[in-house]
């Protein structure tokens, strides 16, 4: 059977494999777009990210949390609340993700008063083992964050992590423009437990953006709970009435941005935001 081709079809079906071609590869050298996962995958591959750098600090028969936030050769640092270590023995257990132990040491606390210090200590521990450190970085507006640490509920616990315990991602409500007492700056909506102080609060791409310490009241709720280090009141300074502004406070967990950890990094350190 003898097929006439004309010079027009011709014509379109060059124009129509030409075309087929070239998007063919711009999709070849166009940057492939990561894909958009739902928000329980996404807190996962977080809560996985976050379980490599957050350590378990045991002090007596409690705890807290700790973040690995630099190695020197074998020697590690890690920050964590001073309250943690407050009144304690001066021997701290540091304990990593793989259930190793480490004797740690006190670098500094600066938690040495309520109103002018911040409620953070740095440690240090030796070990030949690599362990990954936490990336630093700065909130940024309309960032979802995770907090993440050890509670010591067991009801809460997650026993299939080392019970390593990993919130949902949640919104920042307030980012007061100076920090109160102990260095408290960064108000969001998760609720922490007992043992998780010290630990990350981590953005969507699993940087350190705070450290997590202070949670809701559990029984009553004072105004004199929200100062700012020159000791007036945060609920005055909202733009709302004073009842108003100590349900909203009262109604947050709160953290210390990882700004004020490089800043307060004593000198060697060299602790820096990405």
């Amino acid at each position: 059977m003898k097929v006439n081709f004309s010079f027009k079809t011709i014509s379109i079906l060059s124009i129509f494999l030409t075309t087929l071609l070239l998007s063919g590869l711009i999709r070849a050298i166009a940057p492939a777009r990561p894909p958009v996962l739902p928000e329980k995958i996404a807190a996962k591959q977080l809560c996985k990210t976050a379980a490599k750098f957050t350590v378990k600090i045991i002090s007596g028969e409690g705890w807290g949390t700790g973040i690995l936030v630099q190695k020197q050769g074998d020697i590690y640092t890690l920050v964590t609340n001073g309250h943690v270590l407050k009144d304690k023995t001066e021997k701290f257990i540091v304990e990593t993700e793989d259930g190793q132990q480490y004797q740690a040491s006190l670098l500094v606390n600066f938690h040495h008063g309520q109103i002018t210090g911040n409620d953070l200590a740095i440690l240090q521990f030796n070990s030949p083992k690599n362990y990954p450190i936490a990336d630093l970085a700065k909130w940024e507006k309309q960032e979802r964050v995770m907090a993440v640490g050890f509670p010591m509920d067991v009801n809460v616990t997650n026993s299939n992590n080392g019970g390593l315990t990993c919130t949902k991602l949640g919104d920042v409500s307030e980012y007061l423009a100076k920090p109160m007492h102990s260095g408290y700056q960064i108000g969001y909506k998760l609720t922490i437990f007992n043992g998780m102080s010290g630990g990350p609060l981590l953005n969507h791409a699993g940087q350190l953006v705070g450290i997590i310490g202070m949670g809701e009241p559990i029984i009553f709720v004072n105004p004199d709970i929200y100062l700012y280090k020159d000791g007036s009141r945060v609920t005055e300074s909202l733009a709302v009435s004073s009842e108003e502004a100590l349900d909203f406070l009262s109604g947050l967990s709160w953290a210390i941005p990882s700004e004020t950890l490089v800043y307060l990094s004593p000198s060697g350190l060299e602790l820096n935001l990405d």
